[in-house]
């Protein structure tokens, strides 16, 4: 072999093993980023602990934030295979407050909350005024006319009855019922949930 074939092949062979070498490094394992931008897990990866103090200083919530940053589970419920209600009202572009709208209870709710914090695994629904599912959807009256057909509901006796049309009767003037009673717009299973009512 040839000096300059020798040299050649040394060139090619030390710059193949760079191109490896740094392929490598490319794909080294990488500190997951939390939602704030510091790094999960606590200490950042230049090792002070400025992201840990980020992470654990308390959330500034408001009418305004972005719920999904942390309730992800309600925020992928938006999936019409899995939740039908909670995707028809995304459709609609209806946003968390539209519907959450109890401003002094999510205010307490939120209070002291940190990035850190392990989110609620249910949204409240004391954070739902009843009125704000009449604005949109009318008084139980007006849907129990819209479901007189409705079959998705029996009775202890097994008959048929409209789920949105309760007997009369001094108990039901009593506790009247409010639609988040049986609706759950992050339930997969809303019927099922509805029948435990």
């Amino acid at each position: 072999m040839s000096s300059r074939t020798r040299k050649l092949f040394v060139i090619t062979l030390t710059l193949s093993l760079m191109v490896g070498i740094l392929a490598l490094i490319g794909c080294a394992p990488k500190i997951a980023e939390s939602p704030s931008g510091g790094s999960a897990g606590g200490a950042s990866a230049t090792g002070d602990d400025t992201d840990d103090a980020q992470l654990n200083t308390p959330f500034a919530w408001s009418m305004s934030s972005d719920c999904s940053i942390c309730h992800t589970t309600e925020a992928s419920g938006t999936d019409e295979t899995t939740h039908p209600q909670a995707a028809a009202h995304a459709a609609e572009n209806i946003a968390c407050v539209d519907c959450h709208t109890k401003q002094d209870v999510l205010t307490q709710a939120h209070a002291g909350v940190t990035l850190a914090d392990k989110p609620a695994t249910k949204v409240t629904t004391l954070t739902v005024d009843a009125q704000t599912c009449i604005d949109c959807h009318g008084t139980l009256e007006e849907v129990a006319a819209l479901t007189v057909e409705s079959q998705a509901l029996k009775d202890d006796q097994g008959l048929v009855v409209n789920p949105h049309q309760r007997p009369a009767g001094e108990r039901h003037i009593e506790v009247p019922s409010i639609c988040t009673d049986c609706h759950n717009n992050h339930s997969e299973t809303l019927a099922r949930d509805a029948k435990k009512y």
